[in-house]
């Protein structure tokens, strides 16, 4: 493989990674505002799962832009071996 090809399929990789955070970020769909106060009826189950899912949506999508990024993998997304190997404990 030629270090042209290598670039482009780096290349080509991050506009897919880049795609797919875009997609997390539509499925979740807007943020909560926060000046919108506090909710006064109960939340039923169906919309607290909701609202997590479209959480983990959001924080899928901004990790994977950190990685992309920074070329290094978020700190609570590291696994214990490589969290040894930067010296780091759990």
């Amino acid at each position: 493989m030629t270090a042209k090809t290598m670039h482009q399929t780096e290349a080509d990789l991050r506009a897919v990674l880049t795609t797919l955070a875009e997609r997390w970020e539509q499925m979740a769909g807007p943020a909560p505002d926060p000046n919108e106060g506090l909710f006064v009826n109960e939340v039923t189950p169906a919309e607290s799962a909701r609202v997590e899912r479209a959480n983990t949506y959001r924080t899928a999508a901004r990790d994977l832009r950190d990685v992309l990024r920074t070329g290094r993998i978020p700190h609570p997304l590291m696994t214990d071996a490589e969290l040894e190997k930067h010296g780091a404990t759990s």
